[in-house]
């Protein structure tokens, strides 16, 4: 497990400013060396529209229908899906690409001459299944696919886990389960939280023993919007701690990040949305990351935020954005990343 002591950044995933891979890991080796605790390719190019690529392949497939074309510029701007009649949807005609972009990155780190290791390691993002089988297909894609897609992602992270071992952190990018407990009613969203985290960790559950893993709760981000945002962050503790709770022991868990802001909404400044962070119970040797950074909210307000954060956790968080930083212009991005590292400094009010 990583050491909690100092305050690290986190970069979710996408990084629109950079063109290539090699590019995103020189900048974080050099430029932010020591203040990362896992490296990322930046999911350039057509992967920062996240599974999107998937989805445009999977509609070239003879026995999927199209019933809804999209651009995924927003939550009414996507594909739906569907597989005909008489056929099923089987793991190997699902085009999941994790093996050979993980195995990219790796070599372009061998390149560099910083092979990914234990102590700095690759991250290599994970849609959910859950998300995947409910965006494209629909409500009736979870029941009638999601086991489809969580197989063939356990076969893409044994096949990742195969070449690169410990040298690799598979972060789960978990929106629908979020989103279903914010959703709930307040008195189910408990038993909400406990149904998603059995979900959730059934695929970490296939994964191989030893495999490392992180957590990315997330509010969404299509067209730099959230599909819900909680009025405190209750629904995030609910439901990271009903993850600790189901994780399975034998496949470390890494770092959990909370999205504490969402889409072109900056983070509140009221202590009252962040006193939920009091019942947090994420083991103290695994790495908070905090969802802060927010390229619209000037630095004093994002200072006060990161005091909020850390005093209801009573320790210091990790910083993040809320999402990966691929549903904002390269200058958005950039200004985010300016916040992160202001936010990153304890001599900056704490």
């Amino acid at each position: 497990m990583a050491s909690t002591d100092r305050r690290r950044l986190h970069f979710v995933g996408s990084l629109p400013q950079f063109d290539d891979a090699k590019s995103a890991f020189r900048w974080q080796q050099d430029e932010l060396a020591g203040c990362v605790r896992r490296l990322s390719g930046g999911e350039t190019g057509p992967r920062l529209q996240w599974f999107v690529p998937l989805v445009k392949a999977l509609k070239g497939l003879a026995h999927i229908r199209t019933v809804q074309d999209g651009e995924w510029t927003g939550y009414d701007d996507t594909d739906r899906l569907k597989v005909q009649r008489g056929s099923r949807l089987t793991p190997g005609d699902i085009p999941m690409r994790l093996g050979e972009y993980a195995r990219e990155e790796l070599v372009a780190l061998d390149a560099l001459g910083t092979p990914a290791s234990a102590d700095l390691p690759l991250q290599v993002g994970v849609p959910g299944y859950l998300d995947m089988a409910l965006f494209i297909f629909g409500p009736v894609g979870v029941f009638r696919h999601a086991r489809a897609f969580r197989d063939a992602t356990a076969e893409q992270i044994a096949d990742v886990h195969r070449a690169a071992g410990d040298a690799v952190v598979f972060q789960l990018e978990v929106p629908a389960a979020l989103i279903a407990v914010v959703s709930a009613p307040r008195p189910l969203r408990p038993l909400l939280a406990r149904l998603m985290a059995r979900l959730v960790t059934s695929q970490v559950a296939k994964a191989p023993r030893g495999s490392r893993f992180g957590v990315h709760l997330c509010l969404g981000d299509l067209g730099h919007r959230a599909l819900k945002i909680p009025s405190s962050a209750a629904p995030q503790v609910l439901l990271a701690n009903a993850l600790v709770r189901r994780w399975p022991r034998d496949r470390p868990l890494e770092f959990v990040h909370l999205p504490l802001s969402g889409g072109d909404q900056p983070p509140v400044t009221s202590a009252a949305y962040y006193d939920p962070l009091r019942r947090l119970r994420v083991p103290a040797d695994v790495p908070v990351v905090a969802g802060i950074a927010h390229e619209e909210q000037s630095v004093g307000d994002q200072v006060a935020v990161r005091a909020l954060v850390d005093g209801a956790l009573g320790r210091r968080a990790d910083i993040a954005t809320a999402c990966g930083l691929g549903r904002r212009t390269s200058e958005q991005a950039v200004r985010a990343v300016d916040n992160m590292r202001v936010l990153l400094d304890d001599q900056n009010g704490g």
